[in-house]
């Protein structure tokens, strides 16, 4: 039986591993390891998630995954990698902004 695309979150975020083998939404999903690794050797970066997504060349993670796993593990990005979140908004668009603490390696 296949699951729904909504199926798989709720599967996702209540913990459970689905059959087909998609990644849990942890702080070790691949979309958080690909920003960790991007935002070692940068200073800064301002964009919507979908420019994220397309900058990391994240093909699978979809855009309001990236921003539920952003926002719920800002918190850890920060306290363990000095990443820090921020989210705005303009008349259009959802803007994300990354900010490393780290000096630029």
């Amino acid at each position: 039986m296949k699951m729904t695309k909504g199926e798989r979150l709720v599967a996702e975020m209540m913990g459970d591993i689905p059959a087909y083998g998609y990644p849990v939404l942890t702080e070790q999903h691949p979309f958080l390891r690909k920003v960790i690794a991007f935002m070692k050797s940068k200073a800064e970066w301002n964009g919507t998630v979908t420019e994220l997504l397309w900058v990391l060349l994240d093909t699978y993670t979809p855009p309001n995954t990236a921003a539920k796993l952003l926002r719920k593990y800002s918190l850890e990005l920060y306290e363990e990698h000095g990443i820090g979140i921020s989210f705005s908004r303009t008349c259009r668009k959802r803007i994300v902004t990354l900010r490393s603490d780290l000096p630029c390696q």
